[in-house]
């Protein structure tokens, strides 16, 4: 008797809706505080042990989430085969994390139409592994590094200077007084209250809490057409609106942790988080759009640090 042999594939693993439904979890669970948990996880920045490249965009949030739910340690990662190069092995049973990259291809459909060719970005993914996953664990480099890693603690103390400095080469119009804060794209001018109006936070100071919301509001700033040129003026409560304000929370979480600051929940979020929600359940690849402009936002803010800089040489 003859068997016919059938082929099976597995289905193909759909990052968008990977990262869309623990994005979804994560806000569900942790509501307006779904960035300081973020935050929490992500402090000393993850990275590539290999390469020494800090991952961006979404992978920030992937790489920092899979260490919140497994309770890992470290911020190195490497692929099976870097470790294994490295001289390490990835314990038994070990589940990979995925981190996404974007390879051009081209539309070979369109090619054989006549069709001038069309490149096109395809989303990828790539497994990682924890070095809390591997033998490097057991070694002294590990311990060593492990001990040198920032906490959430460390942060009561942070240098507003350097942020005062930062907003001030930026050079946004900001403006002091009422109880309200807000950018207005169309007068091009952040509205802030006075850092007496702000009140202490879970023992976290006045002051944490007024640079936490400014940073948010610049995080807007950004998105002006003279700067970004996000398409920001969308009408209050809707999924635009909405979907710039995710925005601008994601880049203001990735401002308060390279500023080394403890990140607040914008005031105000709870309303949105029904509309986020509605976002990234009916458009799965929402929220790698809102990484990925949140990076370029806050790239943008922090490069005005190296343009005092260089003046200063100059």
């Amino acid at each position: 008797m003859t068997y016919k042999k059938y082929n099976i594939t597995k289905p193909k693993k759909d990052h968008y809706q990977e990262i869309t439904n623990t994005f979804i979890e994560l806000l569900e669970t942790e509501k307006g505080n779904f960035v300081k948990t973020w935050q929490a996880n992500s402090l000393n920045g993850h990275y590539n042990i290999i390469s020494k490249k800090a991952y961006q965009g979404t992978n920030v949030f992937t790489t920092a989430m899979s260490s919140f739910k497994n309770g890992f340690k470290s911020n190195e990662w490497a692929s099976f085969k870097q470790w294994e190069n490295k001289g390490f092995k990835v314990n038994k049973g070990s589940k990979a994390t995925y981190i996404i990259y974007f390879e051009a291809i081209e539309n070979k459909k369109e090619q054989l139409k006549g069709i001038e060719k069309k490149i096109i970005p395809m989303i990828k993914g790539l497994a990682i592994f924890n070095a809390d996953q591997t033998s490097y664990k057991n070694s002294i480099e590990y311990l060593n590094h492990i001990e040198g890693l920032k906490t959430v603690e460390d942060l009561t103390v942070f240098n507003n200077a350097r942020i005062d400095n930062l907003i001030s080469n930026t050079k946004a119009i900001i403006k002091h007084g009422g109880n309200s804060a807000f950018y207005s794209p169309t007068s091009d001018f952040i509205q802030m209250p006075n850092k007496s109006s702000f009140k202490e936070v879970e023992n976290i100071s006045k002051e944490v809490g007024y640079y936490s919301t400014l940073l948010h509001e610049v995080s807007h700033w950004s998105g002006n057409e003279k700067r970004l040129d996000r398409k920001i003026q969308n009408k209050f409560g809707s999924n635009g609106y909405a979907f710039e304000e995710l925005v601008a929370e994601i880049s203001s979480g990735f401002l308060c942790t390279m500023l080394e600051l403890v990140k607040l929940p914008t005031p105000n979020h709870a309303r949105y988080i029904n509309n986020w929600l509605e976002v990234l359940k009916s458009d799965k690849k929402a929220i790698v759009k809102a990484f990925s402009l949140a990076q370029k936002a806050s790239d943008f803010i922090l490069d005005h640090e190296e343009i005092k800089e260089l003046e200063e040489v100059a």
